[in-house]
């Protein structure tokens, strides 16, 4: 130990670089202990604790956190540029507080990007799907939206209006989940769902939610077209109890909103995940992508394009979609942003299952 503590703090920045990243990639080979020690045991007490702590609070204490982590890391990053005399100081400050936020990332929720697959607990059968698959799974979410459309709006060329407010819509996202808890096999005790006081802000980056992995907290855009607020909800949700990678949220996302009470969050959870399967069919065929499209009705294009209009008006000249894919490719999900579209597969193995189960 003395002998550590007499090497310069530079090379000593070094080494605890060193252990962190190598200790990481040891820990993404490990699914197993890291699903039944940290996933299933250590980390829903963070998470609750983090949870009941936060929900005292009515906006988010997690972006607070944000602004002074980023004004704090560009201030010392300014200092860095103006103290010419003591730059190895200014720079070991800065490692210092990256290598403390890494930690603490990784502690409080981003080991669970290193879990077992949802599939495995849920006995999922993820082969590649058949185009048969694809077409079926397709037209059925094709009818559901149809229909729910018809009801909700009172006529087929209507576009949904959710006529909850935001607050409604949060609180009304727990439902969901427990009436998938026993599926799933987990619970959503004490919620925390809030609207992001940066919704302005990630707009521009084309963000809709997002889980604040220090605080526990599950953020909504509150500027993104309502009619896809309660999937969205219900995506961060999934985060929330611990499935990292987006193709799993958006999954369970799905399932907890079309298994809710409410019809528009049925219509809701049903709209989304048509929309990342025509994504899907678009790749494979476009000529049949079109002749599908032409099966919705006019009020779910209408709703379709408030999505469109809404990332129109907030577009912005940069780019920051390769930088979250580099993020996710980081941390397990391989496919980075497209992890997102592999909801397809989970969605078509759970149709799968269901049919073979009724």
């Amino acid at each position: 130990m003395k002998e550590f503590k007499n090497i310069s703090k530079p090379y000593q920045h070094a080494i605890f670089w060193s252990l962190t990243i190598f200790g990481i990639k040891i820990l993404s080979y490990m699914p197993h202990f890291i699903e039944w020690v940290y996933a299933r045991r250590i980390y829903p007490v963070i998470a609750i604790v983090n949870r009941w702590f936060a929900s005292f609070f009515p906006f988010s204490i997690g972006d607070l956190v944000y602004f002074w982590g980023f004004s704090y890391l560009i201030y010392q990053v300014l200092q860095l540029i103006i103290q010419i005399r003591h730059p190895q100081q200014q720079f070991l400050r800065i490692s210092s507080f990256l290598l403390k936020t890494v930690w603490l990332f990784y502690l409080s929720w981003g080991l669970n990007y290193f879990r077992e697959p949802l599939e495995k607990s849920l006995q999922l059968s993820t082969e590649k799907y058949t185009t048969k698959e694809l077409l079926e799974v397709t037209e059925n979410l094709i009818d559901r939206v149809n229909v729910l459309q018809l009801y909700l709006a009172g006529n087929d060329t209507l576009a949904v209006e959710i006529p909850y407010s935001l607050d409604n819509i949060l609180l009304k996202t727990p439902e969901g989940y427990r009436q998938i808890e026993k599926y799933i096999g987990v619970k959503y005790p004490v919620p925390c769902i809030k609207p992001s006081l940066f919704s302005k802000q990630i707009s521009y980056m084309s963000v809709s939610g997002y889980l604040n992995p220090f605080t526990g907290e599950a953020q909504v855009n509150k500027f993104y077209p309502k009619v896809f607020l309660p999937d969205i909800a219900s995506h961060e949700v999934a985060h929330q109890l611990g499935f990292a990678p987006e193709n799993e949220a958006n999954f369970l996302g799905y399932l907890a909103a079309i298994h809710h009470p409410d019809l528009y969050f049925n219509y809701s959870g049903n709209i989304d995940a048509l929309y990342y399967f025509l994504v899907e069919l678009r790749r494979y065929d476009p000529k049949i992508y079109r002749t599908y499209l032409k099966k919705l009705h006019k009020g779910v294009l209408k709703n379709f394009k408030q999505a469109q209009i809404f990332h129109r008006k907030y577009r912005f000249p940069i780019d920051f979609s390769s930088t979250y894919d580099s993020y996710l490719k980081i941390n397990n999900q391989k496919s980075g942003i497209r992890s997102y579209n592999e909801m397809v597969r989970l969605v078509i193995a759970y149709e799968l299952q269901q049919s073979k189960i009724y």
